[in-house]
């Protein structure tokens, strides 16, 4: 009976998380920057098509595909090398959903290229696997420690007030819910050695060498896992120097390193293939450049994807740690030194809000740490009276709403400063209309001579949200000609071109027996959403045949 209600949740969580990023993708077409095969995500994927499609021949790959996918990698065709700066890790998980759509598009008859159509639904396929495998397993390792009630509101607290929700199911394509998978998976074996259950404990440890050495694969930084892992349930220095000896052994080293190499010879060998050397660093250029000066504060509170300020949840697990230190329990200082590790060295980044991206998302596999103290916490709350009990549990409900919110309108990007909460609360109080206008005193009148009005320029990045999806423009004009060929003209254009052009005839509004009265004439035009970062909307009168008219008003809204 209990297997069978275990089934049931599972299944019906899986029918959720699919409908969920379905609905985030479905309309995101291809080749654009809403798409999981953009930027860094087009880079962690090109070995698939590299490997199965293309034998790693940068001139067969389709014309401009690093420019189509974001220039996620590149193609030197000089060389004829397909270059990528990512580790092989995400490709190794994604391999066999790859594999499943590209025997789909055969089947199909679409185009087997790697790139277009429904191999875009590769991340989003891999990215409902490994949540569903990392949200199981994070059940199973806290079951450890709570009871069943317990580790189920923290696996779906966790999942719904913190950024783990949006890279599964927004940012598919992205490292950080392979490395939640990864990480919930090797903190149960952990804790199956530990608890000393397993008939073949060497087997065990076998299969989590090969599993650490391919977490670290995923994203380098995630080595700061392992000293969680070492000193999980240690409750003593006594034990901590025994663990320390027992993993000091020849048998054990040799074990790991083996895994170790295996996990990473495709890693190597792309490296050889690609820069002529078996170990390079292809983060060159980029690196921990603040580590005397580390932005500690704003990894944690800036609006420019602070962690408390995009998933306050987050606070109620450090309330957790303190009670956790509080009773003695030595895992919560364990969770804690290595939450501070970690700020550090991610706030030493040369960028502390890692580009585009939801909270810190460096933290999101982290999640899985943090279950223990937040999965205590909850433990704790019958404990309280009733008033602290139940202004908790609301404090616990608004935090997990608040980060569903945020992640509904947050348009992928934080375009304003470090410090621009002006823009942030923007994300959180929904703005229904945006309004710009422009000055048009002393040009009232058009003279023959001037084919185009002033016009008002909206670059997509002063936009408070992306969420606008119609253009009203109202405009105060007078015409003379009968035959006017006057034109009202909104255009969306990136540096590179047009986006969107549409426009209408000024005379389609105004009425011959007012042609000489100055008339109010609104338009509304549907704008293309998503509406990329780096563009902008443009609205003016384009006076085709250079005719005489008058305009006193030109103001642009967005609904």
């Amino acid at each position: 009976m209990k297997h069978s209600k275990a089934f049931l949740s599972w299944g019906l969580i899986l029918v959720v998380l699919a409908l969920l990023i379905n609905n985030r993708h479905h309309k995101s077409g291809t080749f654009n920057w809403m798409t999981p095969l953009w930027a860094d995500q087009a880079g962690y994927y090109v070995y698939l098509p590299g490997l199965f499609v293309y034998d790693f021949d940068a001139k067969k790959f389709p014309e401009k595909i690093e420019e189509k996918t974001g220039f996620g990698f590149s193609l030197d065709l000089e060389k004829n090398k397909v270059v990528t700066r990512y580790t092989s890790g995400i490709a190794i998980l994604q391999a066999p959903f790859f594999l499943l759509i590209h025997g789909v598009a055969g089947f199909l008859d679409q185009p087997r290229d790697g790139f277009s159509g429904i191999y875009h639904k590769v991340p989003d396929l891999a990215a409902l696997f490994y949540c569903i495998l990392g949200l199981f397993f994070l059940r199973k390792f806290l079951l450890f420690y709570y009871r069943r009630r317990t580790a189920w509101i923290t696996v779906l607290t966790l999942f719904l007030g913190t950024n783990l929700y949006y890279y599964a199911v927004d940012s598919t394509g992205m490292s950080h819910i392979y490395s939640f998978a990864l990480f919930a998976l090797i903190a149960w074996i952990t804790k199956l050695i530990l608890s000393g259950d397993v008939k073949r404990p060497g087997i065990y440890f076998m299969g989590w060498s090969f599993l650490f050495a391919l977490i670290v694969l995923v994203r380098p930084t995630n080595i700061l896992l392992f000293p969680f892992l070492f000193c999980l349930d240690c409750n003593s220095l006594e034990e901590f120097w025994l663990r320390v000896k027992r993993f000091l052994n020849f048998r054990v080293l040799a074990i790991l390193s083996g895994a170790f190499f295996v996990v990473f010879l495709p890693q190597f060998l792309y490296w050889k293939y690609a820069s002529g050397n078996y170990i390079t660093d292809s983060y060159e250029g980029f690196g921990f450049s603040n580590w005397k000066s580390p932005k500690i504060l704003e990894l944690w509170f800036s609006p420019n994807n602070g962690l408390f300020l995009y998933s306050p949840l987050y606070l109620a697990a450090i309330a957790g740690l303190l009670l956790m230190i509080r009773q003695k329990l030595m895992n919560g200082w364990v969770v804690l030194i290595t939450f501070l590790v970690a700020t550090y060295i991610y706030a030493s980044w040369f960028i502390f809000s890692f580009g585009c991206s939801f909270g810190s998302r460096n933290f999101v596999e982290y999640t899985v740490l943090f279950s223990l103290p937040l999965g205590y916490l909850y433990s704790k709350i019958p404990e309280f009276g009733i008033v602290k009990r139940y202004l908790i549990i609301a404090l616990l409900l608004v935090f997990t709403l608040f980060n569903l919110k945020l992640v509904y309108a947050y348009p992928r990007c934080f375009e304003g400063g470090d410090w621009d909460f002006q823009l942030y609360r923007s994300f959180i109080m929904r703005i229904e209309k945006y309004h710009r206008s422009v000055d048009l005193k002393g040009y009232e009148k058009m003279l023959p001579e001037n084919e185009y009005s002033k016009t008002i320029y909206l670059p997509v990045r002063d936009i408070p949200q992306l969420e606008f999806k119609k253009a009203v423009v109202t405009a105060k004009i007078k015409l003379e000609d009968l035959h006017s060929e006057a034109s009202l003209v909104v255009s969306v254009d990136s540096p590179d071109s047009t986006i969107y052009w549409n426009a209408f005839k000024l005379k389609e509004q105004v009425p011959d027996h007012r042609l000489h009265k100055n008339q109010t004439v609104v338009g509304e035009f549907v704008l293309p959403v998503p509406l990329p970062a780096n563009s902008t909307i443009a609205t003016y009168i384009w006076n085709k045949n250079k005719e005489t008219l008058t305009l006193s008003k030109l103001e642009l809204s967005l609904e």
